[in-house]
C-alpha cells in the first residue's frame, strides 16, 4: 500500500496541491486523485491524513466490498469526470487561540460540544480536535475544532469567542472560523492515480454512531430553518451574579422563558452558564416569534 506521493518542505510554495491555513501556519495537502486531505506536521515532519465532510461523502460513494482489510489500494481506471464542476466546501472547522498552555483534549471536546458535534476520526474515532503543538512538542495555546455541521461553526463564534475556558483563567480565549488560503488553482490531470479506500463496514460504523450523537437535522433546509427560529440572547447575568446566588439558574431560564412565551411557543432555553457573555440561547417553534423576540430584547433591561 503506497500513500500519494508528498511534496518535501521546501516544495510547498509551487506546489498547487498546497493550501496554508492563515492562522496556524500550518500547510494542507489534498490529493487530486480523490480530494483527501493531509496535515503537515512539522515537530514529526510528516504528513497526516484530515477528516471533514467532504471525505466522507467521497468514502460512501467509493467503498468496496472488501472485507478484511482496512485499508486496500486499487488502481483508478477511468479519468475523473466534471472536474470543472467543483464544489464549494462548507467550512466546518474553527480556530482558536489563546488557549491554556496544558489544555487537553478532553477539556476541548467538553468545551466545544456546547455547539455541535465534532466530527470523528474514521480510524480512531475519536473527535477531530488538533492542539497545536511547537519543534519542541510543546503546547502553542492554538487549536482547530472540526463539527460534523457547518452552523455550528458560527454558533461557536457567537456564543464561544471572547470568553472564559476556564473560570479561573485571567484571558479569554479568541473563537473564529478558520480560513484557508488556496496558493493556486489545480491544473492538469493524471493519467493514473491510486486512491485509498476504507473498509465499507468500519465507515457504516463510524457513520451510524456520528448519527446517533448527532444534535443537528441532516436536512441543510431544516438545519437552517432551526437557525433562523434561534435566538442568542447575551448579558443576561455574570459570573459573579450566579457565584453569589446559585438559584439563578433556576430561576433565569423561567423567567426568560416566561416572557418570550409573550410573543410565540418556546421550545427551549438554555443557559451557557460558563459565559463570560452571559449567553442564553432561545428556541422557538417559528422564525416569525424569533424575530419579534429580536426586536423586544435587543437593548433592553431584562
Amino acid at each position: 500500500m503506497s500513500a500519494p506521493k508528498f511534496p518535501k518542505p521546501s516544495e510547498f510554495a509551487a506546489d498547487t496541491r498546497v493550501q496554508l491555513v492563515e492562522e496556524t501556519g500550518h500547510y494542507i495537502f489534498t490529493d487530486p486523485s480523490d480530494g483527501g486531505e493531509y496535515e503537515y506536521d512539522e515537530a514529526k515532519g510528516a504528513w497526516f491524513p484530515m477528516w471533514n465532510e467532504s471525505l466522507v461523502e467521497q468514502q460512501q460513494s467509493i467503498y468496496g466490498t472488501e472485507q478484511n482489510d482496512d485499508v486496500v489500494e486499487e488502481q483508478e481506471s477511468t479519468k475523473r469526470k466534471n472536474k470543472g464542476l467543483a464544489r464549494k466546501k462548507e467550512n466546518t472547522s474553527v480556530y482558536v487561540s489563546g488557549l491554556p498552555l496544558d489544555t487537553t483534549d478532553e477539556e476541548m471536546v467538553a468545551f466545544f460540544s456546547q455547539c455541535g458535534t465534532i466530527m470523528p476520526d474514521i480510524v480512531t474515532n475519536k473527535p477531530r480536535v488538533k492542539l497545536y503543538r511547537d519543534a519542541s512538542g510543546e503546547l502553542k495555546g492554538d487549536a482547530l475544532v472540526t463539527y460534523y455541521k457547518a452552523p455550528s461553526v458560527q454558533l461557536a463564534v457567537d456564543i464561544l469567542d471572547d470568553s472564559r475556558f476556564r473560570p479561573t483563567n485571567s484571558t479569554n480565549i479568541q473563537v473564529q472560523e478558520a480560513k484557508f488560503e488556496n496558493k493556486a488553482e489545480h491544473s492538469g490531470e493524471a493519467d493514473k492515480t491510486k486512491r485509498l479506500r476504507v473498509d465499507s463496514k468500519l465507515v457504516q460504523k463510524r457513520l451510524n454512531q456520528l448519527e446517533r450523537k448527532l444534535d443537528w437535522v441532516d436536512d441543510a433546509g431544516e438545519v437552517a430553518d432551526r437557525h433562523k427560529r434561534t435566538v442568542i440572547l447575551k448579558h443576561m447575568f455574570t459570573l459573579k451574579e450566579l457565584e453569589e446566588d446559585i438559584t439563578m439558574l433556576l430561576d433565569l431560564p423561567e423567567d426568560v422563558r416566561a416572557e418570550c412565551e409573550k410573543l410565540g411557543k418556546v421550545t427551549s432555553v438554555k443557559v451557557y452558564d460558563l459565559s463570560e457573555d452571559g449567553v442564553i440561547a432561545v428556541k422557538f417553534k417559528d422564525e416569525l416569534s424569533a424575530k419579534a423576540c429580536v426586536q423586544m430584547m435587543n437593548g433592553r433591561f431584562f
